[in-house]
């Protein structure tokens, strides 16, 4: 752990070693000596920078421009460079300071980016002209702006403060230098402006060794190229240390599982050796346990078989004197029994009936009808008893919030149909009105 932990530290520190000769003004703007030993991120595809290169080359082939065109060129680089400027403070200043890089990841300073503002600014027509014939200013900015509203995005959610729930408790926690992990979205922006800077670099070197003649003179086009070299290296020092932290995180996250993990299993062994203490003191409490019951059971049968003898006489007594109490009070209430049974022979009889009666009225009007049912009362029928039960079932439909249709229209006509003495047809009305509210 110690061992790592120093590693980490010393390449924290070469990375900000690094990261100031990087961004220092002196080298920032030094004449381009051939190309330099990229750093290739583990993240980055060869493809990915290929296609940004691709993207931002001038393919109209173009040797004239307008001025406006060329205040285009010099918005993209100005662009450029506050993208530099805003991608070099992505990590948080709370992580930064966890990891002891204060000056780590901070904006150029005023006097740097005054300075590389100003000669971005000054550049002739002849310098931004040079440029302009091998990059394409408007695809530059389209990609940049892409970047730079991921970036916003990621800022936002940071700092919104989510919560750290990986270390907290007592368990060893994730030590990055950096302190937070850096989203994908985030890298994959500062990748992106990182290709971009790399590629005006590159594509204006190619034309910055060359002497170039425009507009009927001759100069050395260098002068324009220190710019773009300059962004480019302050792009590669945010490049670097992005991915720095990026990985530097992960291998915390790592680190701190192992160390979780040996710390669980030595929680485990801990458990086992506590348990295996229990384990005996459990037999023997069981052992001494198990003779104070045995004792204490031997004693409460003795006291019980005694208690027993004794109560058996009064209990015998009590029961024979409960014995007549429960006789005389059994034929007391026979009577209501049979009473209330009578009673409730007559009520299931009834239910049973309209169980009957609402089944017939619940059946097509053009069925068999039952003559019992559509019999008038007087005759010995029960038409009254379905007028009750059709008038019952839709007002407690109603009375529910259930919606009868036309119910009441059918009851109405079957209700005339009974006064005229019409029963059939009162009972075919009585079956649409139960069967319209019941649907």
């Amino acid at each position: 752990m110690r061992h790592n932990q120093f590693k980490r530290f010393f390449a924290t520190m070469l990375t900000l070693v690094m990261t100031s000769m990087l961004i220092t003004p002196t080298l920032a703007f030094a004449k381009y000596e051939g190309k330099d030993n990229k750093t290739e991120s583990k993240k980055s595809s060869p493809n990915t920078r290929a296609a940004v290169l691709a993207s931002i080359r001038a393919q109209d082939g173009r040797t004239e421009f307008s001025a406006e065109e060329l205040e285009q060129m010099r918005s993209a680089l100005l662009e450029l460079l506050e993208s530099v400027q805003e991608f070099a403070a992505l990590m948080p200043r709370e992580a930064r300071s966890r990891a002891g890089m204060k000056d780590f990841g901070e904006k150029m300073s005023k006097e740097q980016s005054d300075e590389v503002r100003t000669q971005i600014q000054n550049m002739s027509g002849q310098e931004l002209t040079t440029l302009r014939k091998a990059l394409n200013p408007t695809k530059m900015r389209t990609k940049i702006a892409a970047s730079r509203a991921t970036l916003n995005e990621y800022k936002n959610s940071v700092s919104k403060g989510a919560s750290e729930t990986s270390n907290r408790g007592t368990l060893p926690v994730i030590n990055s230098y950096c302190g937070a992990p850096v989203s994908t979205e985030a890298i994959i922006a500062a990748d992106a402006i990182f290709f971009v800077a790399e590629g005006v670099r590159d594509v204006a070197q190619n034309v910055c060794n060359q002497v170039a003649v425009v507009a009927g003179f001759g100069a050395n086009t260098r002068l324009a190229c220190n710019i773009t070299d300059g962004i480019y290296l302050a792009a590669k020092a945010v490049y670097q240390g992005i991915h720095f932290c990026d990985d530097d995180y992960n291998a915390s996250v790592g680190e701190a599982s192992f160390e979780r993990l040996e710390h669980i299993h030595a929680d485990i062994e801990d458990v086992k050796a506590n348990d295996n203490t229990n384990y005996t003191n459990i037999i023997g409490n069981a052992t001494t346990n198990t003779s104070t019951i045995t004792t204490a059971i031997t004693t409460a049968q003795t006291a019980i078989i005694v208690a027993g003898d004794a109560n058996s006489a009064a209990i015998i007594n009590n029961d024979n004197t409960n014995k007549t109490t429960i006789v005389n009070n059994d034929n007391a209430n026979r009577t209501t029994i049979v009473n209330n049974d009578n009673a409730n022979t007559l009520a299931l009889s009834d239910l049973i009936l309209r169980s009957q009666i609402e089944a017939d009225l619940a059946t097509e009007s053009n069925g068999v009808k039952v003559a019992w049912y559509m019999t008038p009362t007087a005759n010995g029928g029960k038409l009254n008893l379905v007028q009750q039960i059709v008038t019952l079932t839709l007002a407690n439909i109603r009375a529910a919030g259930g919606s009868i249709g036309n119910a009441q229209a059918f009851l109405d006509k079957a209700n005339a149909d009974k006064a005229a003495g019409n029963f059939k047809s009162a009972y075919d009305n009585y079956r649409k009105a139960y069967k319209a509210a019941a649907n």
